[in-house]
This record gives C-alpha cells, sequence and structure tokens, in this order.
C-alpha cells in the first residue's frame, strides 16, 4: 500500500507542476483504486486525506491538455 501512497504522492506533486489532464487522470484512478481496496484503516485514512488534498489541488489549479 506504501507503494500506491506514494505513487498518488509524486502523480499529485507532478500535476502541481504541469496541471496536465493525463496526471488529473491518473490521480483519480488511484484514488478510486485505493478507497476500492482500502483493507486497513491506514490506507482508508491515507485515502481520505488525499482526496482532500487532491480536491484542493485540483481546484486551485485546472487541468490543461498536453
Amino acid at each position: 500500500h506504501e507503494i500506491v501512497i506514494a505513487a498518488t504522492l509524486w502523480l499529485m506533486h507532478r500535476y502541481q507542476q504541469t496541471g496536465c489532464s493525463t496526471l488529473a487522470r491518473m490521480v483519480e484512478q488511484h484514488l478510486r483504486w485505493m478507497q476500492a481496496r482500502a483493507s486497513s484503516p491506514a490506507l482508508a485514512q491515507a485515502c481520505q486525506r488525499l482526496t482532500v488534498e487532491w480536491h484542493a489541488l485540483s481546484a486551485t489549479r485546472p487541468a490543461t491538455l498536453h
């Protein structure tokens, strides 16, 4: 699970730098995957936290096509 969390954080960071719509879709896919497979309280909490962070980030930086 740590790998998925780390990958999601990396994708979010890259999206913050670029605003790339492909990265935005990938972040959303990762969050959906984590939510569907949250087999532990720690993963469920991480998913909730990342979802809140993602909504804040994506609201301040609209996606662009690359």
